[in-house]
């Protein structure tokens, strides 16, 4: 899938130039960091698998 594909069917905010524009992804954002954080202090590895 091309970015224009993306762009077509609105898949992502199109707004990213206002100062709040990342804010939609923000819910999952928090819940990643903490649990990254909590892997890199317990010196956990991380394996991330996108299909």
């Amino acid at each position: 899938m091309a970015p224009a594909d993306l762009i077509k069917a609105e898949a992502y905010p199109l707004c990213r130039d206002e100062p709040d524009a990342l804010e939609w992804g923000r819910r999952w954002y928090d819940g990643l960091n903490r649990f990254f954080g909590a892997a890199a202090a317990a010196d956990d590895a991380v394996l991330v698998w996108l299909d």
